[in-house]
């Protein structure tokens, strides 16, 4: 009799267990799925913040992150937009122009013909998203996506006229502006305001 108690109680024991752990995996699922958009981050970086405002982003959507990466990497000397002779100067003068193209290592990357969002970012340069970003741009299909574009600066606002012309099919969300130092937080706030739907 004793054993056929201790069987039982065994038993509803197991049931129990099973049952708890079931529901655990399911609340686990639906809340995973819940926070999924098909979205990538793609950015250049010179100096790091504009990567500190990507991977924020990467993180908190857990999504893939893309860097662009210039074939000729920028020194610290080339980015000094103080002297004339420097790298970035120079080529400000050829972008005015119209003379001017930055090679990237690649601009076609795995998730990109499969997502609805571009988050995109780069440094302020003269009052426009960096023209290293441009390449990719220009080199991808953007039509049935909306490209949320993002920069860093340590004061200047910009403009998106280098680039909307170069993906006229696709939707441009609002483009949003942070300073070097910002917080991670603020960053929050603003992708937990956003809606993608």
């Amino acid at each position: 009799m004793l054993k056929r108690f201790v069987l039982l109680l065994t038993a509803i024991l197991m049931t129990f267990s099973l049952c708890a752990c079931s529901t655990d995996e399911s609340v686990e699922e639906t809340s995973s799925h819940s926070n999924e958009i098909n979205a990538i981050v793609v950015y250049y970086s010179a100096t790091g913040n504009t990567e500190k405002v990507a991977q924020t982003i990467s993180d908190h959507f857990d999504i893939p992150i893309y860097e662009l990466e210039p074939v000729d990497p920028y020194s610290e000397e080339d980015l000094n937009y103080s002297d004339e002779q420097s790298r970035v100067s120079i080529e400000h003068e050829e972008h005015i122009n119209g003379d001017l193209e930055v090679e990237l290592t690649t601009t076609d990357f795995d998730e990109f013909s499969d997502a609805d969002y571009i988050f995109l970012g780069a440094p302020v340069w003269w009052q426009e998203l960096s023209w290293v970003v441009e390449d990719f741009v220009k080199e991808n299909d953007f039509s049935d996506k909306t490209i949320i574009p993002f920069a860093t600066s340590a004061s200047s606002d910009f403009n998106l006229d280098n680039l909307t012309p170069l993906a006229a099919n696709a939707d441009w969300g609002e483009a949003r502006r942070y300073s070097s130092n910002v917080d991670e937080d603020e960053i929050i706030e603003w992708l937990n305001e956003i809606n993608l739907s």
